[in-house]
């Protein structure tokens, strides 16, 4: 297991970078906020979840409790890569960037083919763009990496209602499918 360091700091630094961990995913590199990166492990070993969305992966054990693992290269569209050497797991946290308030945030793991290096980038230097969990593009050196806004993850989990466990047909959804109030159990 790996703990993410931040990058020394240089007294001649004065420009308003903030370090991002790159990460490449299939053919594409992209930059997670430091902050947001608890720790950067060694691939866990997921358990698919039938009828659950391509971007699953699946669920994962970490520190002795679930954890949901999200493919980071079909998250952001990228085409697969070559088999990865050193594949590794990004348990992030994603939330509203609330750090104080433990219900704004939950941990997620993010599947990636390698964690790259900590980098500088400057918010004036990331071009917007519209596509969910990717905030923009910067470019770091000769390449064009993109940058992800990880509390999507949690804005796009609440948009909607997400089928419920054990649902096989996906109508009952994970906010309906509790007995309402004074129905009896165990009725057909």
């Amino acid at each position: 297991m790996t703990a993410v360091s931040q990058p020394e700091s240089s007294t001649e630094n004065t420009d308003d970078r903030r370090p991002y961990l790159l990460a490449r995913a299939g053919e594409v590199v992209c930059a997670l906020p430091l902050g947001s990166v608890r720790q950067v492990v060694k691939a866990l070993s997921v358990h698919r979840l039938p009828g659950s969305r391509d971007e699953l992966a699946g669920l994962a054990e970490f520190v002795g409790e679930p954890l949901p693992v999200l493919d980071l290269a079909r998250l952001v569209g990228a085409a697969p890569g070559a088999n990865p050497a050193y594949p590794v797991t990004l348990v992030c946290w994603a939330g509203d960037g609330r750090r104080e308030t433990v219900d704004s945030q939950e941990l997620v793991g993010l599947a990636a083919d390698a964690a790259l290096e900590v980098v500088g980038l400057d918010p004036d230097a990331v071009v917007a763009v519209d596509g969910g969990v990717t905030a923009g593009e910067a470019r770091v050196g000769d390449d064009v990496v993109r940058v992800l806004d990880l509390g999507a993850l949690s804005r796009e989990g609440s948009r909607g209602a997400r089928p419920a466990a054990g649902s096989p047909d996906g109508d009952a959804t994970a906010t309906d499918s509790a007995p309402e109030e004074g129905a009896a159990e165990g009725g057909p």
